[in-house]
């Protein structure tokens, strides 16, 4: 084999590893823009269930004041669930809490996520860069 041909066959297999890297980096970058969707898609979901829960609470709201307004004339019976209404929103309040957290947290796995692309992102750049210098 010629100095020629060894010289054809290593810049050949050069190109094909810098084209292998680039369609490694294509791919990682769509799997984590997929990952990042999917993130946000069930961020949108927290989102509208906490909206739902807002909803809820709001109800139970004008609940409590109608309920207070009976308890106020006597109704004993009233009272009784009134304290049930009360339960049930401090539950639904610690629900809506726990989902606040549950999203926030996504939040930052999606703000990680983010920034482990950055970091990956860096890393091919920094590798292409050296292979384009040899």
């Amino acid at each position: 084999m010629s100095i020629k041909d060894a010289a054809l066959q290593y810049a050949t297999a050069i190109e094909n590893e810098l084209i292998q890297v680039r369609a490694d980096q294509m791919e990682l970058g769509q799997q984590l823009t997929e990952r990042i969707n999917g993130v946000a898609d069930r961020v949108k979901v927290l989102d509208s269930k906490v909206t739902l829960l807002d909803d809820r609470l709001a109800i139970m709201d004008r609940k409590f004041e109608a309920l207070d307004h009976k308890v106020d004339t006597g109704f004993a019976e009233q009272r009784e669930e009134q304290k049930a209404i009360r339960e049930t929103q401090a539950a639904m309040q610690e629900t809506q809490t726990a989902m606040q957290k549950a999203q926030t947290a996504m939040q930052d796995s999606q703000r990680s996520m983010q920034k482990t692309q950055v970091e990956m992102m860096d890393i091919l750049v920094a590798i292409q860069a050296k292979l384009e210098l040899n």
